[in-house]
């Protein structure tokens, strides 16, 4: 038989997987990869490739590289406009019967469909090995062609004629890889350090004699073809990743460019570049039917879990637990148990699983099921006897300092579990109960835990619970998160957002004071034009539209409308048809409830379409100006759409915005009070609703009964949602209703005229939305010790750890930086960047950046000390740049500008506002000295 490339000692053994070959031409990808930056500042020279064949592509991941070889009887496209960097090559086998055919007809029965989906690029692999030389020595240069080499060389010139902008891979051959190589995008070959035998399920060991020799020929066939990277694709267990990353090594050691994934190639593997997984699993215990995001889980772990930069998959161990959880996709699972679990064996099962797969777990209050001593062995504890004295005390030993974060453990004796961590875990709360020394909450090798009380707290008479462990530092260390770029979907270059969102209640309410009729005209007189930011307002077509409640009203309301939407600092949105109070049981899908779920309108019954589409169209049609619609649905009542609804808005164009609980206020408030950005209730962004960032004026003035001034205090939330870390952007958000009362409105005021005295970027409602969303897909890898980052087309802001900053001649992509508390805010100046990284207190290097703006900075360019780009804000725009001075020069837009001082060593420049959302960019240029 033939002997392939990474044959194990066993010789003869027919289920060795034949060798695969696989490269790319450098010169193709490296305008590609960054442009003309790339080679300048030392990035790589050939691009990343992965093998996935599952249909289930990660592909928020898979963005990170340049390249995926993909199945296409399972794969379907994904857009361009989303992940705009990675190819996708269809995987293509060429039958023993192909090979008796013509290799034209064969081009236009197999890749001309192909093409006609829109793949553009083609990998070509067979089930015959194509290796020559039987007795073992392969020889790539003087090996004579095969009948099915002589086939493929015609069949590559064939593709290449057909389809010229096709990139082509091979698999196997040597012969037509070496002389066809100038029409190849590629070669790669398989298994070179561990060999893997498909039918027996194992991994083989290479004689260290045959790998130098192999080595060594691959050696000069690189030499022969330096423009050709040769990829090595290892097979490793399916969730051994630090397997995987010793493979890879091994593989970059010997010179090879590595892509280690699992016999199947249905995870994300490891090459050069390490993508880091960016999910995490919450499991929560809830009742049939109960809403998912009523769980405890969902209310106070989506703020740490985004803070630390995960997107959050949320499902109810009562209704089944998933079975793709695999820690190249997720950083780790999360445990708020509410209730006893109904299956405890089959959640202990599950949860030993992926124990075994080395997804890192971190357990809250409780473990949901007993712990045995099969089980404790597993998660290295010690189950301790059970029964105490008569009498018998609790004391608190030793905690770590995590904990007592909001609140102090407050230990009753039946709040004691009988466990005690191996010697492989690390303690961070410790009770004694008579004899018996119990940790009540550790890190393990496996994850974590923190057992109630030591993970929250409940206030009885302030109804709320308190963090008892730091949230986040139990997380980083119980989940093993690493420290890298996160998204920041609260900020912009360093300045903290701000938008505001209107809900249509209220519209037709008259004024209670003198100078407006209706209290909508004073709000357009005295928030909507008095205050030129941008605001997203919305109405309620069943309020003010002719076949709603008040048809007789309706001229003067529309008009009303209108006057406020023609505004050019107004996005327009839509709060639906009718204000369902409650989505969930207005739909009929969910069983049709009695009581009223939304205004009464003469012979209207509930409708999804007609709240969402319908009320849209409406709007469109009826009030919008030319060239502005509808940009966002903004939920009504509890805020809490189906999937359905969310399907729905999605359907018609729009982005959602409402629901979540922010509202801490001084003295007694609590991060439990916080949620996160959103909340997923299903696949995909259709299915993913985004939350207000703060509460609205309903909730501080107690339902709308008094004090009507009460919205003030949401100032008390912005405040404690800022420091000591910026968790939330600003929200101003409110109702129409708002404007009836002269105490709401000077309340309202009062909000604004302080919150535009912080340093806060303007934003509109969309513009965060959009943030939100593309943090979910952003893609984080490292490389090298080079971090790199493939963010959507409004993602620009993410925050590196306290003590790091970019180190900026080494980087390409990144505009600038701002230490803050929290870290190092990260400002982008595009959808990706390779990012270098130094200690703060490293000597700096003297390059000009940006240290924060109020402003959108695109087109940024870099020639030694000079910058330019161009700036658009919406609101009173500035820049402020580091490590210029006074001797430097600086334009807007071509004319010379003298700038401000700025604080900190910086310098300040100011420019017009863009005055809406099609408003004009500023040329920004500044020349300094080198």
């Amino acid at each position: 038989m033939r002997q392939h490339l990474g044959l194990a000692t066993i010789s003869g053994s027919r289920g060795v997987r034949l060798a695969w070959v696989l490269g790319l031409w450098a010169c193709l990808w490296t305008g590609l990869l960054l442009g003309g930056d790339a080679v300048a500042a030392g990035e790589r020279a050939f691009p990343n490739v992965a093998f996935y064949l599952g249909g289930d592509a990660p592909l928020d991941l898979l963005q990170a590289f340049d390249e995926v070889i993909v199945d296409p009887a399972v794969f379907a496209l994904p857009s361009l406009e989303r992940y705009p960097h990675t190819r996708w090559a269809a995987r293509v086998e060429i039958t023993s019967q192909d090979y008796q055919g013509a290799p034209e007809a064969w081009v236009k029965k197999t890749l001309t469909p192909l093409w006609a989906k829109g793949f553009r690029d083609f990998y070509l692999t067979d089930a015959a090995g194509g290796f020559p030389n039987e007795t073992g020595g392969i020889s790539f240069f003087s090996a004579s062609p095969s009948a099915e080499d002589r086939w493929l060389s015609l069949a590559l010139t064939e593709v290449h004629g057909a389809f010229g902008a096709a990139r082509i891979f091979l698999r196997n051959h040597p012969p037509v890889a070496d002389a066809q190589a100038g029409l190849l995008a590629g070669w790669v070959v398989e298994s070179i350090f561990q060999p893997y035998d498909p039918q027996q399920g194992w991994f083989l060991t290479v004689d260290s004699h045959r790998l130098e020799e192999q080595l060594g020929q691959l050696h000069r066939w690189q030499e022969k073809h330096p423009e050709v990277p040769l990829i090595d694709l290892e097979l490793a267990q399916k969730y051994d990743r630090e397997g995987q990353q010793a493979l890879a090594r091994k593989s970059v050691q010997a010179g090879l460019i590595p892509y280690v994934t699992s016999p199947d190639e249905h995870i994300v593997g490891i090459g050069k570049l390490t993508v880091m997984p960016r999910k995490i699993l919450v499991v929560q215990s809830l009742d049939p039917g109960v809403a998912i995001e009523e769980g405890t889980g969902s209310k106070i772990l989506s703020l740490p879990l985004d803070y630390l930069g995960y997107d959050v998959r949320y499902v109810n161990v009562n209704e089944g637990l998933p079975e793709d959880i695999t820690p190249d996709r997720y950083a780790g699972i999360a445990v708020f148990l509410d209730k006893d679990v109904e299956d405890q064996d089959k959640w202990r099962l599950w949860f030993l699983n992926e124990v075994r797969r080395h997804v890192p777990v971190a357990v809250f209050d409780r473990f949901g099921f007993d712990i045995d001593l099969e089980t404790a062995q597993a998660l290295d504890l010690k189950v301790l006897p059970s029964g105490y004295l008569p009498g018998a005390t609790v004391k608190i030993l030793h905690t770590a300092p995590m904990i007592g974060f909001e609140h102090a453990p407050q230990v009753e004796i039946q709040d004691a579990v009988g466990l005690a961590i191996g010697p492989s875990g690390q303690s961070l709360a410790q009770i004694q109960v008579g004899d018996k020394v119990m940790d009540m909450a550790a890190i393990l090798p496996w994850g974590g835990y923190a057992l109630a009380p030591f993970s929250l707290e409940y206030v009885g008479e302030l109804n709320r619970n308190y963090w008892v462990i730091d949230p986040l530092k139990f997380l980083r260390q119980a989940l093993s998160l690493p420290a890298m770029p996160v998204p920041d979907t609260t900020s912009e270059n360093g300045r903290r957002l701000l938008f505001v969102q209107v809900d249509g209640d209220g519209f037709p309410s008259r004024a209670e004071f003198p100078g407006y009729d209706y209290g909508a005209e004073a709000l357009y007189d005295q928030i909507f034009k008095k205050y030129p930011i941008p605001m997203t307002v919305s109405v309620v077509e069943g309020e003010i539209g002719p076949t709603g409640k008040y048809p007789a009203l309706s001229p003067t309301l529309e008009s009303i409308a209108r006057k406020i939407f023609a505004l050019p600092n107004i996005e327009i949105g839509s709060h639906t048809y009718s204000h369902p109070l409650d989505w969930i049981l207005a739909d009929p899908s969910y069983g049709q409830q009695k009581e009223q779920l939304s205004m009464q309108i003469p012979g209207y019954t509930f409708d999804l379409k007609r709240e969402i589409e319908g009320s849209i169209d409406y709007i469109n049609s009826r009030l919008a100006p030319p060239g502005k619609k509808v940009r966002v649905l903004q939920w009504s009542g509890a805020a809490n759409p189906t999937a359905a609804a969310l399907e729905e808005a999605w359907k018609a164009g729009v982005y959602n915005i409402n629901g979540g609980d922010t509202l801490p206020v001084k003295p007694d408030g609590s991060w439990t009070d916080i949620s996160g950005a959103g909340i997923a209730k299903g696949k995909g962004d259709q299915n993913y609703q985004i939350y207000a960032a703060e509460m609205n004026e309903n909730i501080y003035t107690n339902d709308w009964t008094r004090p009507f001034y009460g919205m003030v205090r949401v100032l008390e939330t912005y405040e404690i949602t800022e420091f000591p870390l910026r968790i939330k952007p600003v929200d101003i958000y409110f109702h129409f209703y708002s404007g009836t009362k002269l105490a709401s409105l000077k309340a309202l005021q009062n909000v604004y005229d302080v919150t535009l005295k912080q340093p806060v970027f303007p934003v509109y409602t969309s513009d965060f939305i959009q943030k939100v969303l593309d943090a979910r897909h952003a893609s984080v890898a490292l490389q090298e010790g080079q971090w790199q980052i493939r963010t959507g087309r409004s993602l620009r802001e993410f925050r590196l750890p306290v003590g790091e900053i970019p180190d900026l001649d080494r980087s390409v992509g990144v505009i600038g930086y701002l230490p803050v508390p929290g870290g190092t805010y990260l400002h982008l100046g595009d959808d990706q960047a390779h990012v270098s990284l130094v200690s703060a207190n490293s000597p700096p290097d003297r390059l000009p950046y940006v240290s924060a703006a109020t402003a959108y900075i695109t087109h940024f360019e870099r020639q030694g000390r000079t910058i330019r780009f161009d700036a658009r804000g919406y609101y009173q725009p500035y820049v402020l740049l580091g490590h210029v001075d006074p001797a430097c020069r600086f334009k807007v837009d071509g004319q010379a500008v003298q700038p401000t001082e700025g604080g900190k060593g910086r310098l300040k420049i100011s420019f017009p506002s863009s005055g809406g959302e099609l408003g004009p960019a500023h040329g920004i240029e500044v020349h300094c000295h080198d």
